[in-house]
């Protein structure tokens, strides 16, 4: 018997926390036949293979892996190997309620909708359920892949993910833009309650997130090809006034300084972590503006080649 739903949770190198995220669905208050699990590692190498094979759980679980393709080529895979109607989309470092696969299942008894859950962040891994929802988890998103769900239909009708988009970030807003212009509506489903994992910043860990902004940026520039509007443009704060107030916020090149991780390690020992978190999200925006700078210089030299070829 075919599933209802099919939740799709691409990976790549969580495996703790993939495990716990697929064990947290083991909770689920609906019927196991109901809904399937389709895991795709995007290339991994920290043992999430192994430990797919060693758990035992009630629900159909389907495990593919390929090698790098970014998180759109991982979900479009997981997309066609589908067996429900429904696709429910989450990451791998979210942790849901029981009522996550009935509250989705339950949204779509309306046509054409996309149905999206909140999503509370915490850094409380022994304990996440008890972290509160607050201001900043607010999001305005019409689709976001950390917990959102739509008809296989609309999806397969708008053309999946953009694998264009083969680094982190903006693929799922796209298609998200694409999900509305074929007139989909979006309702939210409070019930659907997604724990996000976030680990609490560290300056040991600064070098992952300013990678990860820095291809945020890069695929920025892919977004606003696919839909050049000014709304886009200002989305992704592609604009005179953002790279400006970056330079001055970053004025003598100072994130990358050398000195800079030693001063913010310093602040982090003596407890200032209010001040470290203000000072690396300076840092990371500065990242993720020089992504999109040299995103837009390589199309600018490509162009420039173009021209000269003829």
């Amino acid at each position: 018997m075919k599933p209802r739903a099919s939740v799709i949770i691409p990976t790549y190198n969580r495996r703790e926390l993939l495990r716990r995220a697929l064990l947290a669905l083991a909770e689920s208050t609906v019927p196991f036949e109901d809904f399937e699990v389709i895991v795709v590692d995007d290339g991994s190498t920290d043992g999430t293979t192994e430990m797919i094979n060693s758990l035992g759980l009630p629900y159909d679980l389907a495990y593919e892996r390929h090698e790098r393709k970014g998180p759109a080529g991982a979900r479009n895979l997981a997309i066609k190997l589908a067996r429900g109607e429904i696709m429910i989309f989450i990451d791998s470092d979210i942790l849901v309620v029981p009522e996550f696969v009935g509250a989705h299942l339950a949204a779509h008894k309306e046509p054409k909708v996309v149905a999206v859950g909140p999503v509370v962040h915490t850094d409380n891994l022994d304990d996440p359920y008890s972290t509160p929802f607050k201001l900043t988890d607010i999001s305005g998103a019409f689709f976001a892949t950390g917990n959102a769900s739509v008809a296989k239909e609309h999806l397969l009708e708008a053309g999946l993910f953009d694998e264009a988009f083969n680094q982190y970030g903006w693929e799922d807003l796209e298609l998200g833009h694409r999900l509305r212009k074929l007139g989909l509506r979006k309702v939210k489903v409070p019930e659907a309650v997604g724990y996000h994992y976030k680990e609490r910043l560290k300056v040991a860990s600064l070098p992952r997130h300013r990678r990860r902004e820095w291809e945020r940026g890069r695929m920025a520039v892919v977004f606003v090809e696919k839909d050049p509007s000014w709304a886009t443009r200002l989305q992704v704060e592609m604009s005179p006034i953002m790279f400006g107030l970056d330079r001055l916020l970053s004025i003598g090149n100072w994130p990358n300084a050398q000195c800079t991780q030693r001063w913010l390690q310093a602040l982090e020992d003596r407890g200032w972590h209010w001040l470290v978190r203000v000072l690396v999200r300076l840092i990371t925006h500065h990242d993720y503006m020089e992504g999109m700078r040299e995103a837009l210089r390589e199309r600018e030299g490509a162009r420039k080649g173009r021209l000269s070829d003829n």
